[in-house]
C-alpha cells in the first residue's frame, strides 16, 4: 500500500512539472529576445496550409516568413484551431495570429497591424445550388429558411455579428470548431451554407477532390483588410511599430504584389 502511495504521489509530480507553462514573459518583448510563435492553419488554402511534410506553406505564411525575415526575427509556426489561438493570443502563449480582422473586443487583449492584404466573405453552397437561393441580405436566409455553417469565433463582419445576436435567428447558424469540418456537413446536407472566404473554402474543397460537389455563392457578404494580432502579454508596442514598418515596406514591392494579386493591399 506504500509503495502504491509513493508511486501516484510520484506520478502527481510528473504531470505537474510536465504541464504546460505560459509563456507570457515577466514584460512584453521590445526587441525579437526569444524565438516567436506564429499560428498557422492547417487547412485555410491558399493563405495557410499544412505540406505533406508538416511545415506551415501559403501566401500568409510566405509573406509573414517575408517580413519577420527582413528584420531579424527569428520565428516558428504553431498549427491551432482558430478560437484556442484568440485564448492562446490573450493568455500569451501565442505571439502572432495572423489574417485577423479588427474588432473593438479583440484590443483588449491584442495589438493588431497596418493591414497586410484583403479578404472577402460570403458563401460555399452545394454544387447546382448558387441561384437556386437568391440571397440579396442576411435576411433571405431566414426567409429561405437556411443553415449556415460558421467557424466558432470567427468574426465576418458587423453584418453577421448583427444578424446572430438576435435570438430568433441563432437556429439558422451552426457552430463549427474547423472550416473543413463544414465542407463535409455541406456536403451531407447537415448545412445549407459555409460562411467564411469562399475562395479558401473552395479550394480545400479541391485540395480533397470535393470540388465537384460546391461552388461558390454569387452573394458577397463584405471586403475588409486583415491584419496581424499581436499578444499585449509579450508583444511590446515598440516591437508591434517595427514589424508594421517592415509590413509597409514589403508591400510596396513586386513580389508582394504578384503573390497577392487583387487581394495585396496596395491593389485598390
Amino acid at each position: 500500500m506504500g509503495v502504491r502511495l509513493l508511486m501516484l504521489g510520484l506520478l502527481a509530480l510528473v504531470i505537474a512539472f510536465g504541464a504546460k507553462v505560459p509563456s507570457v514573459s515577466a514584460k512584453p518583448m521590445v526587441a525579437c529576445d526569444r524565438l516567436l510563435s506564429v499560428r498557422a492553419s492547417e487547412a485555410y488554402a491558399p493563405f495557410s496550409m499544412k505540406s505533406v511534410g508538416g511545415s506551415a506553406v501559403g501566401l500568409d505564411n510566405t509573406f509573414i516568413a517575408r517580413v519577420l525575415d527582413s528584420i531579424g526575427c527569428k520565428y516558428r509556426f504553431v498549427f491551432l484551431p482558430w478560437k484556442r489561438s484568440l485564448y492562446a493570443i490573450k493568455t500569451g502563449d501565442l505571439d502572432i495570429l495572423p489574417s485577423a480582422s479588427f474588432t473593438k473586443e479583440r484590443t483588449a487583449y491584442g495589438w493588431f497591424s497596418r493591414p497586410y492584404r484583403n479578404d472577402v466573405s460570403g458563401f460555399l453552397v452545394r454544387r447546382g445550388e448558387a441561384r437556386k437561393f437568391n440571397i440579396h441580405d442576411l435576411d433571405d436566409v431566414v426567409k429561405y429558411d437556411l443553415r449556415i455553417g460558421h467557424v466558432r469565433s470567427a468574426y465576418r463582419g458587423e453584418e453577421f455579428k448583427k444578424f446572430v445576436s438576435n435570438p430568433e435567428n441563432q437556429q439558422h447558424v451552426i457552430d463549427l470548431p474547423r472550416a473543413e469540418m463544414g465542407i463535409s456537413l455541406l456536403i451531407n446536407g447537415r448545412i445549407d451554407m459555409l460562411i467564411g472566404i469562399p475562395e479558401a473554402s473552395y479550394m480545400q474543397a479541391k485540395i480533397r477532390s470535393l470540388d465537384d460537389k460546391v461552388e461558390i455563392h454569387p452573394f458577397v457578404l463584405g471586403k475588409e483588410p486583415v491584419r496581424l494580432m499581436y499578444s499585449r502579454q509579450t508583444m511590446s508596442p515598440e516591437l508591434v511599430r517595427r514589424i508594421d514598418d517592415a509590413i509597409e515596406r514589403e508591400t510596396k514591392f513586386a513580389w508582394y504584389r504578384d503573390l497577392y494579386g487583387e487581394k495585396a493591399v496596395t491593389a485598390n
